[in-house]
């Protein structure tokens, strides 16, 4: 934990879109997320360019909703992806169409990027020999906020047994290699945190409707100066809301 004088705050959400469902309610929920007044918003299951959410971006329209100049996009291989063992499919580039993690800026950002991987062995369907799983990206920005760099980063991480706690490992060694100080964000798929920060938001997060444990987290080397959980029009998670207090 970063100790300091605060000298004003970046104000973070971090929101599983479930690709904008239902769509009907998703003008609505982007007003709702406007009236947060966020800096930052990061982004998981955003779709960009996709048939089934009718070739959106959403998270060009979550920018242009609440302002925000600056953003960058990373996709997985697809929505849900089947893993072939010893075959590797090329990794995605920030702006490729797909299903993956986004984020939104009012702060001038420097994109980075990392697909994060697992050598553990993943469940097979039946009868196949096939592993299953999404394909799994950390995406950050490293942005001057006033002359100060603070890194930025949204991610999704496996929900099965082990992979998500390696896939965190990674991405944390990732951001260590940017500039500090670090806020990361995402659906962690984790009931309880265990990243090497501390968790800046703590509740029920899913199901939206009637949420029985957290999957989603803000973690960070700052501290919070407030935290909430937002319900919005769409998803079926709840999104994590913090004002993080930022180094004199």
């Amino acid at each position: 934990m970063v100790e300091m004088q605060s000298r004003g705050s970046l104000r973070v959400l971090s929101l599983n879109l479930q690709q904008g469902r239902p769509r009907d309610h998703f003008a609505r929920g982007l007003s709702q997320i406007a009236a947060l007044r966020p800096d930052v918003v990061l982004l998981q299951e955003a779709d960009r360019g996709v048939l089934t959410s009718r070739c959106v971006d959403h998270t060009t329209q979550v920018a242009r909703a609440c302002g925000l100049e600056y953003s960058q996009f990373l996709p997985g291989r697809s929505t849900w992806a089947t893993v072939l063992p010893l075959v590797r499919p090329r990794p995605t580039r920030p702006g490729e169409r797909g299903t993956g993690v986004g984020i939104a800026s009012r702060y001038p950002a420097t994109w980075h990027h990392h697909h994060l991987t697992t050598s553990r062995p993943l469940p097979r369907m039946r009868n196949m020999h096939v592993d299953m799983d999404q394909p799994r990206q950390v995406l950050a920005g490293t942005l001057d906020v006033g002359g100060q760099r603070v890194t930025v980063a949204s991610t999704h991480l496996s929900w099965h047994e082990g992979v998500g706690e390696d896939q965190l490992r990674q991405a944390e060694a990732f951001l260590h290699t940017l500039p500090g100080p670090w806020v990361l964000g995402g659906d962690f798929n984790q009931r309880e945190n265990r990243s090497i920060w501390p968790s800046l938001v703590n509740g029920k997060t899913y199901p939206a409707d009637r949420p029985r444990f957290q999957l989603d987290y803000i973690v960070a080397s700052l501290e919070a100066e407030e935290a909430s959980i937002e319900r919005f029009a769409f998803s079926d998670h709840r999104g994590v809301f913090a004002a993080i207090a930022l180094p004199a």
